[in-house]
């Protein structure tokens, strides 16, 4: 989504009372700062049901990243799909460092779980304020499905084939996806993108990043899982 806020155009030298740039960042620091409230939607219930199951441990709905920090730097990817999020990401103002600009942008990326785009919408609204413009430049669906049926007992059989000790669970990916697309013709999708990582590698930091990068023998585990599933499928 694009933030705009106007102000009054002017010298930097004089005493000035209406500024865009201040007025969007006031908007931009509040989104930047604020952790909206947890959401569990039904594939999260399951995996924190199956995280507290193999753990031991009872975990509380309100404050779910406690027991989420035991499966290591992963949390913040499973993390991400507790809540709806919203991170500034750029911001474009004025021409000349002493000309006050008449206005200012900023663009945030915004994504919220399956059912909550209206909420969404709403507690980005109060966060942002009065006097700043919101609009979509990208404006995506969420999917969700059930984890069941004939697909997904194949996912099972395959990852357990290929890893004896592996617990199957589903998750609410945080990231985009193609689903969105197949879905509106109809289509059942599921993400299933078996790796079997090293203990030590934080994955989640490497996303996007300049070193992104998995395991070779991760990779290999990852071919051998999908070349059973697709051939039994």
């Amino acid at each position: 989504m694009r933030l705009t806020a106007q102000g009054k155009p002017g010298h930097g030298s004089f005493v000035h009372d209406d500024n865009a740039v201040t007025r969007l960042c006031e908007a931009v620091a509040r989104i930047g700062s604020t952790r909206l409230p947890t959401v569990l939607t039904p594939p999260m219930r399951q995996f924190l049901d199956a995280v507290g199951d193999a753990y031991g441990i009872e975990i509380d709905p309100d404050q779910p990243e406690e027991a989420l920090a035991r499966l290591g730097s992963i949390s913040r990817m499973i993390g991400a799909a507790l809540r709806n999020t919203v991170n500034p990401t750029m911001l474009d103002a004025g021409y000349k460092v002493n000309v006050i600009p008449g206005t200012a942008s900023a663009t945030i990326d915004g994504r919220f779980l399956y059912g909550q785009e209206e909420a969404f919408e709403k507690q980005l609204d109060e966060l942002i304020g009065e006097g700043v413009q919101r609009e979509w430049i990208v404006q995506d669906q969420a999917v969700e499905t059930t984890f069941d049926g004939p697909l997904v007992d194949l996912m099972v059989t395959a990852l357990k084939a290929e890893d004896d000790g592996a617990r199957p669970v589903p998750f609410t990916m945080s990231g985009g996806t193609d689903a969105k697309s197949f879905e509106t013709l109809g289509m059942r999708c599921f993400g299933f993108s078996p790796l079997k990582l090293p203990a030590d590698l934080d994955f989640a930091s490497l996303f996007h990043g300049i070193d992104e990068r998995i395991a070779v023998d991760s990779l290999q585990f990852g071919v051998r899982v999908l070349d059973r599933f697709l051939r039994q499928a």
